[in-house]
């Protein structure tokens, strides 16, 4: 369990497409597969089956591009005034991210220049559902679909609000509610 206070719920988010927008990373993989895709015209949300790639040739890429884009993605503006707002009234604030080990540091430059406070971080969070139950996570922020209507199928969902931020490769997908950055 965190530091913060047990009692309070904490509001929990992901980085990629949550709090940053990934048109930066969809940039440099249309750069370095040649191949042009606009984020209005993205239906999935893997690259590697956005661009027709290999899980390697995505891990690849991601790896050349990865401090870029870790320290360079605009913060989407409607998620990052919503965890000031949070903070201001001393909510606990949890970020939840996929994002590497190894790019802590990157991650959290960016989030200190996107004026994004935050109470603790994983990275590297294979098994988002363990870790909102374990932090008493009353409401959750992600982009990815899928993610989110697995975890409304989950025993997390009686006891936390599951909310997608929208996005035209999540279309289709069942959660508690939708957030339109």
């Amino acid at each position: 369990m965190s530091d913060f206070d047990k009692q309070r719920p904490a509001f929990g988010f992901d980085l990629d497409g949550t709090l940053f927008s990934i048109k930066l990373i969809l940039k440099r993989f249309s750069q370095i597969t040649g191949h042009t895709i606009l984020f209005e015209d993205m239906t999935k949300y893997s690259m590697a089956e956005t661009f027709g790639l290999t899980e390697d040739q995505e891990y690849e890429i991601f790896s050349k591009i990865k401090d870029d884009v870790n320290l360079n993605s605009k913060p989407l503006k409607k998620t990052v005034e919503l965890t000031h707002r949070l903070a201001a009234q001393n909510c606990p604030i949890v970020i939840i991210t996929a994002r590497r080990e190894s790019a802590f540091a990157e991650t959290t430059k960016a989030l200190q220049l996107a004026g994004i406070k935050y109470d603790q971080i994983f990275m590297n969070a294979n098994e988002k559902a363990d870790i909102i139950l374990e932090n008493n996570i009353g409401r959750y922020f992600d982009d990815q679909g899928q993610l989110i209507e697995k975890m409304m199928d989950h025993k997390v969902s009686k006891s936390c609000e599951m909310t997608l931020i929208d996005a035209p490769y999540n279309q289709g997908f069942h959660c508690d509610s939708r957030l339109f950055v």
